[in-house]
């Protein structure tokens, strides 16, 4: 591999990770994810899996949009 063609691997690789969708707090009541991509069915997915920890099952709140890129939810029973 040539030079550029490691740069171009570098910068792709960067573009990737800050695409990721991941928890950026949780408790017994409510979980927020953050997506850069927007992935709704990716958060809906790890807020689900933050709130079984506490035998619920996780409802969007809030959605994220371009601006905001938070999805809330709130863990119920």
């Amino acid at each position: 591999m040539n030079k550029p063609q490691a740069v171009l691997a570098v910068i792709f690789t960067l573009g990737l990770v800050g695409c990721t969708t991941s928890v950026v707090s949780s408790n017994p009541r409510s979980v927020v994810v953050e997506s850069q991509a927007l992935d709704a069915a990716e958060a809906q997915r790890l807020a689900d899996t933050e709130c079984q920890k506490h035998h619920r099952y996780a409802q969007m709140t809030i959605p994220g949009g371009y601006w905001n890129r938070h999805y809330t939810f709130a863990c119920v029973e």
